[in-house]
């Protein structure tokens, strides 16, 4: 049976993280996901707004999620900031209807009840998916390949909200992984924040933040980083680009979306191209797990 979820691509994956907008449609389509993209829908307001305009920072959300309400689906939101500004914005809407009301004037014509049901990658594919179903769609096994999961600071650690994986020891990303047969590699950095959001200012932190989780999955020998968060992603491969030498770390882990390991275990190929999108070449490690030797993709 096929499951319709309103999509939420956001800013990035129709930018930066056009590779994780492409690996989700095409995985998600494989396995009976079908994605209804909101129409017309805007810019969440992550990272900047809640702290420039309160009202802006819930009108920005709200607006989407009227926009799914509409539809009658639950919106799938992939980045993990759209994920938690989402879920911040239904508990205090829904909390207080004054504010509700200040900010459907502000959204008008469109009216928000606070219905709609917010959605990340890994529950979709977890809870409504299903790892049994995972598993059945598998058809390159990622067989000998160790990654770490890594899930941020972001993605569970909702105040006040409500988590479907444990907040402080999620294991949705684990067990996925292990459905497409790779080995989930425990370790110590899964919930530790890169510090994505000061790359324009704080450069040195973010180097200390990222080189330690850079440092500690070289440390269990993993052969790559596997996430589900834009920031996350775009800071740990491009720490790793060379481009500033002074804040470079020599790991050479590539950083997957959880989306991309996916497509490939359930058999897809992804664009021309896709992979010159990563700082660091994944190709040797997806070569070593006879995942692109066939065709090159």
């Amino acid at each position: 049976m096929g499951i319709q979820i309103a999509y939420y691509p956001g800013c990035s994956l129709h930018s930066t993280a056009k590779e994780y907008n492409d690996s989700i449609k095409a995985s998600f389509s494989s396995l009976g996901v079908e994605l209804k993209e909101v129409p017309d829908w805007n810019c969440c307001g992550a990272t900047a707004a809640h702290s420039l305009n309160e009202s802006l920072a819930l009108a920005l959300p709200a607006r989407n999620l009227a926009l799914a309400e509409r539809e009658g689906l639950p919106l799938f939101a992939p980045c993990s900031a759209c994920y938690h500004r989402f879920i911040l914005t239904n508990r205090k809407l829904r909390a207080d209807e004054d504010l509700l009301l200040e900010v459907n004037e502000l959204i008008d014509p469109l009216n928000y009840k606070g219905s709609t049901e917010v959605r990340n990658i890994l529950e979709v594919l977890v809870e409504d998916v299903g790892i049994k179903r995972i598993k059945e769609a598998v058809r390159r096994p990622l067989k000998g390949l160790r990654f770490v999961s890594y899930y941020g600071c972001l993605l569970t650690r909702v105040p006040h909200g409500q988590a479907s994986d444990d907040k402080e020891n999620p294991v949705y990303m684990d067990k996925v992984i292990e459905a497409l047969g790779a080995d989930p590699v425990p370790w110590p950095s899964k919930m530790d924040c890169c510090g994505a959001s000061l790359n324009l200012t704080e450069e040195a932190i973010v180097c200390r933040l990222s080189s330690h989780i850079l440092d500690n999955a070289q440390a269990v020998n993993a052969q790559a980083v596997v996430t589900s968060c834009t920031l996350c992603q775009m800071n740990l491969d491009l720490m790793q680009s060379g481009t500033k030498p002074e804040y470079s770390h020599p790991a050479g882990l590539p950083v997957f979306y959880i989306s991309e390991i996916l497509a490939l275990a359930l058999g897809l190929s992804l664009p021309a191209g896709h992979w010159k999108k990563h700082f660091v070449d994944p190709k040797g490690v997806l070569k070593k797990g006879g995942l692109i030797q066939a065709r090159g993709e």
